[in-house]
């Protein structure tokens, strides 16, 4: 269950994670559970992926 990890209970660090670029895969690997687990955490704090992942010197250029 996703309330069993508490970085995923974390809302903001959650978020924070994907607007770093990080995968769901990466996310799951290092809180050390499954994609789903993150998946259904992400859908209950109503996160989403972003659609596009720009690279870190044209985000720097964009101040994003």
């Amino acid at each position: 269950m996703w309330t069993d990890y508490p970085e995923l209970r974390n809302r903001d660090h959650l978020r924070n994670q994907l607007l770093a670029g990080k995968t769901i895969e990466q996310i799951a690997r290092e809180t050390g559970c499954t994609r789903g687990t993150v998946r259904v955490a992400l859908k209950n704090h109503n996160l989403q992926r972003p659609l596009l992942r720009l690279p870190d010197h044209t985000r720097q250029k964009l101040r994003l």
